[in-house]
């Protein structure tokens, strides 16, 4: 707040400076009409001059600083005040970048996002080999749950950060912690530095993808924003096909341990890149560094990230040998309950400045979009890993196959994260796109449902397609939707926000996938066992290892049945997800209208 006064006080002073006179302080509409009619080349060289002022302070600053509030006609472009670090937002926006700096920013920020999203799902083809050389199958799964853990329980931190410490420093931090993990992978020689490396890189990841989407607001204006967010859609989605097939040529063509190795050099140059070309105002007269530990809101960060923990483990246990109904659980998922509870209440009664400003749960656009990012982060992820899995097992094809037979899902996201990109910055509305987006990939998912081992490739890459069409509309739209309801200072903590509540919906839909599959598919092989009792075995052998059953030397008729039982098991898991999309459009439905165009800071609740 300390530094908004001084903001006001440098604002108040430029206005003294320009021939505004004591005259200004009566704030009559005369006045107002008057400023606006005689001084139009004031409102064209600084246009942060004309936001007018923001709710937050009106009720603390005294009346000889209220600024002038232009006609909306006069007004060509929105303004986008995202703080950077805790400076006057308007320092943001007095010049836009030039196009070409701009371009390459965003090229920066995508490769960034890239490094971070491909190690999603980069260890899928490689997790059979790694868990063969420590001897630690039952560990396996962990290689993806470590990094998701990590990184979806500190992304809501990210923006409270950055607003602390500024974008660059925080960006530059993140790429180093990841990289320090992916280092740590890449010379593991235990399953359990391994996974420890993967929380660590976790960490970083979580404040690259969270930081890369609030740089751009911080330097696009909101109906621009479009086709930038699209690239990042459409970088963020290629990353989680990419990734599969980066994993599996590695892991056979040279080692398992080069998926890490990878990270380091790009990594490298996405922080040269970043000190070259990202170059965001600095605040004139910053406080020290120990003022801005002080404005850390400890018991938020550890409260927050505790809970999250604890929650997110109870969620992704049953995926692998534990039952949703096992002490493990319980225990975690309740401890994670009663400490989020606590979190909420500290954040509410205590912190002088939370982690999660909780008056953004009011707001009935970001209340929206964070439900429907939780729903969409489960339809995304859950063909990603289980259609490979189909193609994997039900075909036999190789991991590279299986994730260019992911490709029409991709392209599906592709188009239409572009297409609506260009269609926002151009009509300045955004509710009928994400509608029919959501329907769409309703739809999408239950004609997944169908496929089997007699579906044509024609019918496969189809119904792929329809999916990817519907969630590749959603996933910029929901941060755009989110950032035009809230004020420039909390543009930062929502796209932290909704990012969180897709990432813990990714996590959470794949433990319940895991668990439908798990579930379904031991039931079923064991009554495949049944029919073969000198090769149960084999069976057996065939939950945690598929491929066992394409060994010459396993008998046809038993080959089938466990096939047969694979995509059963798999049908069963797509069934599932229909819900998820059902639950993602009708969380749209509340969107109120925003006119991108001239609204410039609208209100934070209704």
């Amino acid at each position: 707040m300390a530094e908004d006064e001084r903001y006001m006080s440098g604002s108040t002073a430029r206005h003294s400076n320009q021939g505004s006179s004591s005259n200004s302080q009566n704030s009559s509409s005369d006045n107002i009409n008057k400023t606006a009619t005689t001084t139009p080349s004031m409102t064209r060289q600084e246009p942060e001059e004309s936001i007018g002022t923001r709710n937050a302070i009106d009720e603390e600053r005294p009346k000889e600083f209220d600024r002038t509030i232009h006609d909306e006609s006069e007004i060509e472009e929105p303004r986008d005040l995202s703080l950077h670090s805790s400076s006057s937002s308007a320092d943001l926006t007095k010049r836009e970048l030039p196009m070409a700096r701009l371009l390459l920013t965003i090229a920066v920020l995508s490769l960034a996002l890239f490094l971070a999203a491909v190690d999603q799902t980069i260890t899928a083809t490689a997790t059979v080999r790694i868990s063969e050389e420590f001897n630690s199958l039952s560990l396996a799964p962990w290689l993806a749950n470590a990094y998701l853990l990590s990184s979806t329980a500190l992304q809501p931190i990210t923006g409270k950060l950055s607003d602390i410490f500024g974008r660059t420093q925080m960006l530059v931090t993140g790429i180093v912690v990841f990289a320090i993990g992916s280092l740590i992978c890449a010379l593991s020689n235990s399953i359990e530095v391994l996974l420890g490396g993967r929380g660590i890189a976790g960490a970083g990841a979580a404040v690259i993808i969270g930081l890369t989407l609030v740089i751009v607001s911080d330097i696009v204006p909101m109906r621009k924003r479009g086709p930038y967010m699209a690239v990042f859609s459409l970088v963020f989605s290629a990353s989680s096909v990419v990734g599969p097939l980066l994993g599996g040529l590695f892991t056979d063509r040279v080692s398992w341990r080069w998926i890490f190795w990878l990270s380091e050099p790009i990594a490298g140059v996405v922080i040269l890149a970043t000190f070259i070309l990202l170059r965001l105002p600095r605040q004139r007269q910053g406080p020290s560094i120990w003022a801005k530990l002080r404005r850390i809101d400890y018991a938020g960060i550890v409260l927050l990230v505790g809970g999250l923990m604890a929650l997110l483990m109870g969620l992704t246990l049953p995926g692998t040998n534990r039952h949703w109904q096992s002490p493990e659980v319980i225990a975690c998922m309740a401890v994670g309950i009663v400490v989020l509870i606590v979190f909420f209440i500290v954040e509410w009664r205590f912190a002088r400045e939370p982690v999660v400003p909780l008056r953004l749960f009011k707001v009935r656009n970001v209340a929206s979009m964070m439900s429907a990012s939780f729903f969409m982060g489960a339809c995304l992820f859950t063909p990603i890993y289980y259609i490979p899995m189909f193609y994997n097992v039900v075909e036999n094809t190789s991991s590279t196959i299986a994730g260019i037979y992911l490709l029409p899902f991709v392209i599906g996201i592709m188009i239409t994260s572009i297409g609506t990109g260009f269609l926002v910055m151009r009509l300045g509305i955004y509710r009928p796109f994400m509608w029919a987006g959501t329907a769409l990939c309703t739809v999408g998912l239950g004609l997944l449902s169908l496929l089997n081992q007699d579906s044509s490739l024609a019918t496969r890459i189809c119904f792929l397609l329809i999916a990817g069409l519907g969630i590749g509309s959603f996933i910029q739209l929901s941060l755009i939707a989110g950032q035009a309801a809230v004020e420039p200072q909390d543009m930062a903590s929502v796209t932290a926000v909704i990012t969180f509540f897709r990432s813990v919906g990714s996590v959470f839909g794949m433990a319940i996938m895991q668990s439908v599959l798990s579930g379904n598919l031991r039931h079923r092989l064991h009554q495949v066992a049944l029919g073969y009792n000198e090769q149960s075995w084999i069976t057996t052998a065939s939950m945690d290892n598929p491929s066992i059953i394409y060994n010459p030397n396993v008998p046809a008729d038993l080959r089938a049945d466990i096939i047969t039982a694979y995509d059963e098991s798999l049908h069963k898991v797509f069934l599932s997800i229909i819900p998820f999309g059902a639950l993602m459009f009708l969380s749209t439905l509340p969107l109120k209208h925003i006119e991108l165009a001239k609204r410039l800071h609208p209100a934070i609740a209704e």
